[in-house]
């Protein structure tokens, strides 16, 4: 552990002497703290627009059940499994910031342009974490489609693990995910299968940003 409190100590210390990377930084803090702030007004309004209704031949052939314990255990773990790994490495941990952020907007224009009534058998999926800090005790939400983030979130963490048999970790943990996710019913298949793309793009996006 003190091992791991040095490097942490060294490498930011270096990082920071960089005032391009002391810039990219709180630049990239900023945004992301901008997120809890809007977003639930952002939804709440997402939440009262009507959309259609997608035909999924997958979800009407999986019968709809409450799995929010173990999605969100997935992601937390994963996500805070993540941070631990990178946050020795600078660089890579602004590539990731800013890659989310990205992710993020990219997520918020895409639920925008693409107004979607929930899946058919919907249950509604409970973040803890999202309740306390964006949701509260608002609305329910159930509108924020097109493209899924939890989805997304997972691809971060197979994208930014680089040891082999982490990634092969992770690729599994979202396999679980993509699955709990269907079996809920809180997303349509589409949702599923362009997070992917819409990550990448991110992931992309960012490494030149902070090029």
């Amino acid at each position: 552990m003190k091992g791991f409190e040095q490097s942490i100590e060294v490498n930011w210390t270096a990082a920071w002497q960089d005032s391009r990377f002391r810039w990219q930084l709180i630049l990239a803090l900023a945004v992301f703290a901008i997120f809890p702030w809007k977003a639930d007004d952002y939804f709440q309004w997402i939440q009262q627009r009507e959309g259609i209704v997608m035909q999924d031949v997958i979800l009407a052939n999986i019968p709809a059940k409450n799995v929010s314990i173990p999605i969100f255990a997935i992601i937390y773990v994963s996500v805070v499994y993540l941070i631990v790994r990178i946050i020795r490495q600078p660089k890579h941990f602004l590539w990731f910031a800013w890659a989310f952020n990205i992710e993020t907007l990219l997520r918020f224009a895409c639920i925008y342009g693409v107004a979607l009534n929930p899946p058919a058998g919907l249950v509604d999926l409970h973040d803890p974490i999202a309740e306390l800090f964006i949701y509260g005790e608002n609305l329910a939400i159930t509108k924020d489609l097109f493209f899924s983030g939890h989805t997304a979130t997972m691809v971060f963490v197979c994208y930014f693990l680089t040891n082999k048999m982490e990634r092969n970790i992770a690729f599994l943990f979202t396999a679980i995910l993509v699955v709990l996710l269907l079996v809920q019913h809180v997303h349509y298949s589409l949702d599923i299968l362009a997070a992917p793309v819409a990550t990448w793009i991110a992931i992309k996006l960012a490494k030149r940003l902070i090029a």
